[in-house]
Formats: C-alpha cells, structure tokens, sequence
C-alpha cells in the first residue's frame, strides 16, 4: 500500500484529502501584522476526457488465433462464392470504365475520350478499383466477353469485401477485446446483403473497405498523438487513399479525421493547450495534416478525372454525384415510385428490413446498456464508432437525397454499425459470463439469430444479397413489397439451367435467340462461350413481343406490386423454369414454342387489324395469362369498331395483371366512345394512381373536360400530358387546340407548331 503524504490528512466527513495549511477559500492568514493575505487560486490541471481504457478479457491469446483462423476462412469462402456470382447491373459501364482508365495511362493521360458517357458522368468515380482489374485482366489475356474476365472482377471484388470485414473485426477488437474481434468478423461475414455485394459489386464495396481501413487506424492515431507510430500513419493514409481512389467521397474521411484529431487534442489539453502544448499541436496539427496529404494524393493518383484538375474535379465531382440521381423506377412498400421521390424513411425501412436481426438487437443491447459499455471502454473510441455509422445515414436522410436500391449506397456505414453490435453482445455476455443459465439463454438467441441468416446465405451463395430478415418476414414477405434481385444477378443461373438442359452448348450448331431485361450480362456470357450460336437482345417485360425470340430471361425488377403478387408473374404458360430464393423467383425463363403473340402484336403496329385479331385469338386459347395478347387484342378490337370485344379483352387483360397502363388507357377509351364518362374518369383516376407519369391518362381527362367546356382544368391536364412526355404529340395538340378556344394565338400557334415538329412536318 502506497504510503500517504505526511502533509495530507483524511477527513472522514468529506472523504476527501485535505491541506490543513491553507482553508477552504485557499487563504492564507500572516502569522505576523498586518491583515490576511489572498493567495492564488489554485488551477486545477487539465485532464483527459479521452480516457483510454484497459481492455479487460480472459483468454486473448485464444480468442486472438480463432480471429485469425476465422479470418483466413472468411477470406477463402468469401472468394469461392464471388466465382459462384453474376454480373451486376451496373457492370455495363463499369467494364468500358475499367477499359478506358487503363488506356489512359498507357498513353499518359492522352487518351480521355472514356470521360464522356451516355450512361452517366462515370468520370466523376474513382478507377482504383478499375485500373487494378484492367491490368490484371490484361496480364491475364483476358477481354470482356469472357467469362474469366468477370470471375477475376469478382475476385478482387471479394478481396476488398474481405478486407472490409477483417477491419470491422479489427476495430471491434481494438475497442472491446479479441472476443469482440471475432463476433464483429462472423457478424460481417453472415450479414447476407453486405456478404452479397462482395461478391460483384465494385463501386460501393471498394469504397467501404477503404473507409472501415482508415477509420480503424484513426483509432491509435488518436491514442498515440502527439507523434503516432509510423505503421500506424501508413495504415491511415492506406485507407484514406483507397476511400477516394474509388470515390471522391472519400474526403468525408478527411474531414472525420480533422474532427477527431482536432476534438483529442481538446479533450486531452483543453483550448489552453494551443498556446500551453504548442509543440504538441504542432505535431498532431501535422501529422493529422501529413495523413491527409497523403491519403489524398495517393488517392488522386488512381482518378484519371482527377489528376487533370485536383481541386477543381473533387469539388464537381463531390457535386456531381447527383447527375447520378435521375429517375429510376421502384418498387418500394407495394409502390412504384422514383428515386427522386423517395420518401424519409425509406433508408431506415430498406435497414430495419434487410439488416440481420443479431446486429439489430445488437444496436438495441448498445443502447440499453451504453452506460456500462461506456465506463468499461474508451469512450471516445465509441464516438467515433457511433459517429461513422449515424452522421452519413442522418445526413443522407436529412438532405431528402435520390435513393434507389436499397442502402446499397450507404454500405460503407455498416461496419461501423456492426462494430457497435459486436461490443453489446460481448459486453453482455461477459456480464452474465458467471450465471450461467443467463449465459447459456443470451448464446442460444445470438446462435438462433445467426443461424437464421446463416443459412440463407447456404441456400442462396450465388445471390444472398436478396436477404430480407424475419422483421420482413423474409424474402416470402418482401415479394411484391419490395425489390429483390435489382441488378439481375441471377441471370448467370438462367443461362446456366438452359446449359445444363441441352438447349444451349459451347458445340452447338443451331442458332439460338435469347432476350432479356438484364441483356448486357446476358451477351457477355453468351456470345464468345457460344461461338455466335447464342444470339441476344434487350427487351422489356412488358415489350417482350417487340422482338422474336426463342427464349427470355426475365428478372422481376420493373414489374409491379399487385402483378407479382396476383401469382400470375411469371405467366405459366411461357415459363419452363424459375430461379429462386428461398422459393420466390427472381428470373423467370419463357420459351416460345411459336411465334403468334410476336405476329400478332406486329401486325398490329402495322395497323393490320385483322390479321392481328386472327394471331392473338390463337395465342390467348394457348396461353390465357399473355395479358399483353388480350391488351393488343383489345386495341384491334377497337379499331374494328367491335366495342363489346374491346372491353372484354381489356378486362381479362387487367384481371391478369391489376396495372397494366395499355389495358386501362383502351379501357377507358372504350367507356369515351359509348359515351359513358364516369366509368372512364374512373378508370383514368385509377390508372394515375398506379402511375402519376400516365400522360394517356392526363389526355383523355382533358379531352372530357374540354367537351364539358371546362377549359382551365382541360388546359392544365393537357400540359400535364406533354409535362410528364415530352414527346407525345396528340397532347401538343390538344394544348394548341385549348388556347385557342381559350383566344390566345401565340401559344395556340407556338404548340401547333411543336405538334408539326413531332410529327415530321
């Protein structure tokens, strides 16, 4: 025991230690003349609120090789399943990107002409992923039709995934101890969606590797100011220069750092410790100002965009992003909606519904316990874990910004998140560690949680990231509610199943069509493998017989709510085979055994009445769920004045599929032409409930306005028509035809005059 100081005495009634020389009010009385003499107040020395906690844990040497034995398993598993995955969506430009990147350097910045895309301003992204892909592709002899070209993507997609987790377990570990460590790598690795995009997803994986990276190394960084160890340092600039090498949005990092350094030397010195400490500002103001520098030229240095005008292109770039926000229909509670319409709490419904239910409870555990998980770790090394994980998601949701995909985009706060999830549960276990039947209940709900989502990721290696959590009540509850395979993942599988039945073959003689909506991966697969026999195309769900073909790969993205749901998605009579997830289809394979609904459909483009009537009467006696052969059939009939026709086959049509827009704009014109309006307004309200951009709608409900000599109401309904379709002529028309009822000339003549231009005259 320490021995107490001979000049301090303990008061019993304050429990404080106390210097009998001097009172309460820190005066000292003269022993000689004169009156009492004031000294100083005495000042208290700073001290740290950083407080930097010992890590109390049992068997760490244990627990520290599972982390590394998990860790190597982690990173085989996670490759093996990449090769099993298909191509995004989004792949389409990403390949022409990684092209022209490599192109660039090799002609020293020459070659720039990649930077201008129809597709979207690609440039504005990073290439550090790209450039990496592009040479070892290129080493590999390998060009984009083949298949090894998109299984080495994905390798190396699922190497940054992996890096991603080992530092989410390397953080918890750094806050809560090497059992926390592996809970935070085996919750990352089981979290199906994230586990999902590490398989094919090279923008928003990259990026959130690069981002767990450097928020992990800010950690010792913060401990070690005011001079940080030299690893550490490279450990930070390395995760800062990845982050923004993929994304400009890699300067948030930099501005975390500025935060957080700023903030220690705060809580460590207080705002006296500038002029107090200056040589310790001025190492934490220059190494934190070194790892900036550095993280960001690295970073620079794998942005062809950016290395043309640094400053300049980062600023346009972090603006630009938003170019990206145009709108893309989805499907979201039951809804179509836009992504620029996307409403508050779409985020947090997408996470709430598709986060696995051990990393929710998790969350929840850290909050219920967050006073003693406090007190027992580095408080403020749980600040910037709360911090990384909330600030992008609040601001994303506060800033109403386009969302579209789930929370694809936000991806790289996960990990955070999971950090947090892991310190509860270890926090919670350690506390019940000695009563024993408390334990045991605590470990049997964390196992049952993760077997859960465990196995869907088993039954589904190839596309886990369609995980929806019981909260949804799994992807069998979130089918119609939500979207499920977006970027058509499963279309490798479609073409897998016609392989393995014989209908397509790398010898094959015969010449095969196949179409889909997801036709890039499609062609990439299919036409080098099958030496031209496989010819491919594009074509929507609901424009399949635009095109003739033999067979369809079609994904269920873009098909509304009520259709999918009805059970008549994907039609019977087309369908010989469906990939699924737990028993819901995500890509249906049609086969045309004949060709009547393509004949048909464009003999009635060509306006051949009765040749389409003939054609489409055979196709719905052999396939009565062809809802777009009853809606054509519906058109025909019109056309031929056999009203009573009309409506039957529009109303088998809508019994097929609730919202088809063709059906009911036929519809209602049927109920315009036997003069029975309120049926017509009916069906015309109707259908803009299912789709507000219904700009046949907006017409036909100005032309009833116009015959009741409503011409406000018929005018603002006619320039909604042309607001909503720029391109739709008869509503030029008809705005031309209303201003001038209405006596005004000029706007009469100016649309009569876009009508003509629309019209080729």
């Amino acid at each position: 025991m320490a021995k107490k100081s001979p000049n301090k005495k303990y008061n019993k009634k304050s429990k404080q230690k106390t210097n009998p020389s001097a009172t309460s009010r820190h005066r000292k009385v003269s022993k000689t003349k004169g009156a009492p003499v004031k000294e100083p107040r005495s000042r208290k020395e700073f001290s740290s609120l950083l407080i930097f906690r010992q890590i109390e844990e049992s068997n760490p040497e244990l627990w520290c090789k599972i982390f590394y034995g998990a860790s190597a398993f982690v990173l085989v598993a996670t490759i093996i399943l990449a090769l099993g995955s298909g191509i995004n969506g989004d792949d389409y430009f990403q390949n022409d990107y990684s092209d022209g990147v490599l192109s660039f350097y090799e002609t020293m910045g020459q070659d720039t002409s990649f930077f201008s895309n129809p597709r979207g301003p690609i440039k504005i992204y990073g290439g550090l992923f790209e450039i990496t892909a592009a040479v070892a592709n290129n080493a590999a002899g390998n060009e984009v039709n083949d298949h090894a070209y998109h299984d080495l993507r994905h390798v190396l997609n699922a190497i940054f995934g992996f890096l991603a987790m080992f530092f989410t377990g390397l953080m918890a570990k750094r806050i809560a101890g090497w059992r926390a460590g592996v809970l935070a790598l085996v919750f990352i690795f089981l979290s199906p969606r994230f586990l999902g995009h590490s398989l094919m997803n090279p923008k928003d994986i990259p990026f959130a590797a690069g981002y767990i990276m450097a928020i992990y190394f800010m950690l010792p960084f913060i401990k070690q100011l005011p001079k940080p160890n030299w690893k550490v340092l490279l450990g930070l600039i390395g995760g800062i220069a990845i982050a923004f090498g993929v994304r400009a949005g890699g300067v948030l990092l930099i501005a975390y750092l500025g935060l957080f350094a700023g903030l220690a030397f705060l809580l460590k010195y207080g705002i006296k410790g500038i002029a107090n400490h200056t040589d310790a500002f001025l190492k934490t103001a220059g190494f934190g100002l070194g790892a900036i520098l550095g993280g960001f030229w690295l970073g620079m240095a794998f942005w062809p965009y950016g290395i043309l005008a640094p400053i300049e292109h980062t600023k346009e770039a972090i603006g630009g992003f938003s170019q990206f926000a145009y709108g893309i229909r989805m499907l979201f509670n039951s809804e179509m909606i836009m992504g620029t319409d996307a409403p508050m709490h779409y985020l947090p419904t997408w996470m709430v519904n598709t986060v696995p239910l051990f990393v929710l409870l998790g969350i929840l555990l850290f909050a219920g316990f967050a006073k003693t998980i406090f007190r027992k770790h580095t408080p403020f090394f749980l600040f910037i874990a709360i911090f990384t994980f909330l600030f992008p998601v609040l601001y994303v949701i506060g800033r109403s910004s386009t969302l579209y995909d789930g929370w694809r985009h936000l991806i790289f706060a996960y990990p955070p998140m999971v950090v947090l999830a892991a310190v509860a549960w270890n926090q919670l276990l350690k506390q019940f560690q000695k009563q024993k039947s408390i334990f045991y209940a605590v470990a049997g709900v964390l196992a049952i949680t993760v077997l859960e989502s465990a196995s869907f990721i088993v039954r589904n290696p190839q596309f886990p990231y369609v995980y929806f959590n019981p909260i949804a009540g799994g992807i069998q509850g979130a089918f119609g509610e939500y979207e499920t395979d977006y970027w058509g993942v499963s279309v490798k599988q479609g073409l897998d199943w016609l392989e393995t039945e014989g209908v397509i073959g790398e010898n094959m003689t015969d010449t095969v069509k196949i179409v889909s909506n997801f036709s890039d991966a499609l062609a990439k697969y299919a036409r080098k493998r099958y030496q031209g026999k496989v010819k491919t195309g594009y074509v929507r769900f609901r424009q399949r017989y635009d095109q003739e073909w033999d067979y369809a790969l079609m994904a269920s993205r873009f098909v509304p709510s009520s259709y999918l749901k009805s059970g008549n998605w994907p039609p019977d009579s087309k369908t010989v085979h469906q990939v699924k997830a737990n028993g819901v289809p995500l890509l249906a394979i049609l086969k045309s055994d004949d060709d009547l609904a393509y004949r048909g459909v464009q003999a009635a483009k060509k306006r051949d009445w009765n040749t389409a009537i003939n054609l489409l009467t055979q196709e719905v006696a052999a396939a009565p769920d062809n809802e777009i052969a009853y809606s054509t059939l519906t058109q025909a009939y019109l056309q031929t004045q056999q009203m009573e026709k009309a409506a039957e086959a529009a109303n088998k049509a809508l019994a097929i599929e609730e919202e088809n827009l063709q059906a009911m704009n036929l519809l209602a014109l049927y109920y315009l032409r036997t003069n029975q309006i309120a049926p017509a307004q009916e069906v015309l309200n109707r259908s803009l409930e299912f789709e507000s951009r219904n700009s046949v709608a907006y017409y036909y409900l100005a032309i009833i306005d116009q015959n009741n000599n409503n011409l406000s109401s018929a005018l603002e309904r006619a320039l909604k028509s042309i607001e909503v379709n720029n391109k739709f002529r008869e509503g030029y028309q008809l705005v031309a035809q209303i201003y001038e009822a209405l006596g005004d000339q000029q706007n009469a003549q100016r649309y009569q005059q876009a009508f003509q231009t629309l019209s080729g005259g």
